[in-house]
């Protein structure tokens, strides 16, 4: 899954301060800054959250919220697991 947020915020014509701004403190300002970063791709999603996000953009989940197709998940997932083994520390 990702989240739509900054092509959301694009549309809108808003920044991430001005969402954190409007959330009335629901949404930390660096938080606001941190998912609009990472382009939408985020680990895991606080129901808190998604609650502000919708509010504040006027939008229900669904709008919010993208699939991301099982091949560009088991992709990702790929890369991510080999750039651990690089970094893994060796056995003693």
């Amino acid at each position: 899954m990702r989240l739509r947020l900054p092509e959301l915020l694009e549309e809108r014509d808003l920044t991430p301060y001005a969402l954190a701004k409007a959330s009335g403190g629901k949404i930390d300002m660096s938080q606001a800054y941190r998912l609009t970063r990472c382009r939408g791709r985020v680990r895991y999603l606080d129901t808190k959250l998604l609650d502000a996000l919708c509010d504040v953009l006027d939008v229900e989940p669904g709008a919010l919220l993208e699939r991301t197709p099982a091949a560009k998940r088991r992709q990702a997932g790929t890369r991510s697991k080999a750039n651990r083994s690089r970094t893994a520390k060796p056995a003693r």
